[in-house]
């Protein structure tokens, strides 16, 4: 189990919201450990280990010493490992397309004018606030999911942004009409020192309005640079369209992204052998 000292060590450094313990226990209801300079969770027996070091360079004998650590410890009868790049060692490992985080340094942010012009335009058609999750979000969130082809990992995630959104550092973002529509909505992260992220951008299908995205961002934006923070990170790039929304902020890619699965085959116990032998 974590410690209360570990959790403010991890937000001390954190740089990717899979380090942070309350953000991955929300949505896939964990308990995280830390070993080393390397955060793991552990949801029923399956073991998450976010090869990302909180301090120091990515080294793939440093990620080795520490995984075996975490396995040896939590003996898991999955494992799953993100990371800049999977280890030689984990070759048997299935894994994901590499992608990639995106982020924009806030410091010296510059709003490229096209992007200017689209929250001008916005800013005509709707206001953007902070609220609180409810029966309103919920049901665009059921609507924006059901018109997207995502995977079944994908819609669990969403299944559990309401649990999430009730994390003390976790700001939900609304754009409404005048008439107080909802259109639009975003989860961003605040809980680590130097970055804020971009965790879930939400909007609607019928009544989509220009630009209410961006305007969304650039209060994340500005939130993060009244809090002090360096730098957001806007997540992965996913796919094109992704990608370009990211890109025309002036985001930049900082971080490789790839993720492995191996199952583990779960050592018998005295139970099992029993039963054997009763057969």
């Amino acid at each position: 189990m974590i410690t209360p000292a570990e959790c403010a060590y991890i937000a001390e450094h954190a740089y990717v919201p899979e380090h942070l313990p309350h953000y991955v226990a929300a949505i896939s209801r964990t308990e995280s450990f830390l070993f080393g300079e390397f955060v793991a969770h552990v949801a029923d027996a399956h073991l998450i280990f976010v090869g990302y070091p909180l301090r120091g360079e990515d080294d793939a004998a440093r990620l080795m010493a520490a995984l075996a650590e975490a396995k040896a410890r939590c003996q898991p009868t999955g494992v799953s490992v993100i990371a800049p790049h999977m280890p030689a060692a984990l070759a048997d490992y299935a894994c994901s397309p590499a992608d990639a985080y995106y982020r924009l340094d806030v410091t010296r942010l510059v709003i490229p004018p096209k992007t200017r012009n689209m929250l001008a335009r916005a800013r005509r058609e709707v206001t953007v606030g902070v609220g609180k999750f409810g029966a309103e979000h919920r049901r665009l969130m059921d609507d924006f999911v059901r018109a997207r082809r995502f995977d079944d990992a994908t819609r669990f995630i969403f299944q559990r942004v309401a649990e999430y959104a009730q994390c003390a550092s976790a700001v939900l973002f609304e754009a409404r009409t005048a008439r107080g529509k909802l259109v639009a909505f975003d989860l961003a992260e605040f809980g680590a020192r130097e970055y804020a992220f971009y965790m879930f951008n939400v909007r609607a299908r019928a009544q989509a309005i220009p630009g209410a995205s961006d305007l969304l961002l650039a209060q994340i934006i500005a939130r993060a640079q009244a809090e002090g923070k360096r730098f957001v990170n806007l997540g992965l790039g996913i796919d094109a369209g992704v990608t370009f929304f990211k890109r025309k902020w002036g985001a930049l890619p900082f971080l490789n992204y790839v993720a492995g699965t191996q199952k583990i085959a779960r050592p018998p116990t005295w139970r099992d052998l029993i039963d054997q032998l009763a057969r």
